[in-house]
This record gives C-alpha cells, structure tokens and sequence, in this order.
C-alpha cells in the first residue's frame, strides 16, 4: 500500500475508501492496542477478508436491505460492502480502537447506518438481525467454544468464513451448513438456525 491513509479501492464493480492499516498513525493506535493487552488481529489485511467481501459484493441478493450483525470485524473491507448495501450493520469487535477504525472507515465512505458494539460477542447483548457475518472467528480453542455457544443461542442465518485451520473443519462436523464458496484458503458456509 501507499503511504497515503486512504486507498481508492475496488470491490465488485464499485469503489471504496479502504483505509491504510500500515500507514504510520494507523500503526501507532495498533500498536498501543496490542500494549494495552488486547490481543489484536487486525494489523493487517486477511487475504481471505478479500475474498468475503468480493464475494458479497458479487451475491448482493442475499445481503440488500437486511439488518446485518458483523461479529469480530476489525477494520475489514467486508463492513464496507455491507454498509453501503444493508439496511442497518452492527459491527462488533473485542478491540475498542480496531471499532474506532472501523467506524472511521464507514465515515469515510459516508456509510451512517452503523452501531458499533464492543466485547466478547458471546457475552454481549446483540441485536435481533436478518443475518450474522463473521470472518476468520474460528482458529483456536477458545474461538472454537465461542462460536459455538453463539450458534446453539442464535436464530437466523449465518454466513461464516474460515480458513481451514485445526478446529474449523471440527465445527463443520458439528453444524448442518451449504458451503457457498472455497477460493484458495477461505471456505464460505452458510447456516441456517431455527
């Protein structure tokens, strides 16, 4: 990337103001995150991000005019997609600063239709939505029982993206689902609870 703060940015067929995560004043506020303890994992930008948001960007039929809950966001391009294109997106993140990016970055593009919400989703009170968006949430032991216990509590439909690491194919074992989508590492599936 440049060393500008904003990049004009293509996804699908329309352009965004994607936000430099290595420019220099992004980095500081990344970096004083990490120091303060919370484990961030949004210092750079996932390959597989990109493929979630060009994905929704080309199925814009299963996204258009609903209220979308975006579970650990970060400062992912696929919020843009959805901001410009849903009806309402809670975006929610365990990083208050990786929020403030986040919103910062909808802002820019002069997405309104956002609430942001911090903390641990599973602990959180969420709201009632059309669909649940999460990107890379599944990597470990801990993610692993969080999203699970989010799925055994939650109505609706799902749209998860994952790389194939140790404990994702474990909950597919576990969870009806279609996949929607496998381009290089990402595999998209979709849930559809109660």
């Amino acid at each position: 990337m440049t060393k500008q703060l904003w990049a004009d940015t293509l996804i699908g067929d329309e352009h965004y103001a994607l936000m430099n995560l290595n420019h220099a004043q992004i980095e500081e506020r990344i970096i004083a995150d990490m120091d303060a303890g919370v484990d961030v994992y949004y210092d750079n930008r996932w390959a597989a991000t990109g493929i979630l948001s060009e994905w929704l960007a080309q199925n814009l039929e299963l996204i258009q005019e609903k209220n979308v809950l975006i579970l650990g966001a970060g400062v992912g391009s696929e919020t843009l997609v959805l901001g410009r294109h849903c009806k309402h997106v809670w975006i929610n993140d365990l990083s208050a600063v990786a929020l403030e990016l986040c919103a910062e970055q909808m802002d820019q593009n002069s997405f309104k239709n956002y609430t942001t919400l911090c903390g641990r989703y599973e602990e959180l009170d969420l709201p009632e939505v059309d669909l649940v968006v999460a990107s890379f949430l599944i990597y470990n032991k801990d993610t692993y029982t969080a999203m699970r216990s989010f799925i055994a509590n939650h109505k609706g439909e799902v749209i998860l993206m994952n790389e194939r690491l140790g404990p994702f194919p474990k909950f597919l074992e576990q969870e009806a689902h279609t996949i929607i989508f496998e381009i290089d590492d990402a595999v998209g599936v979709l849930l559809k609870r109660g």
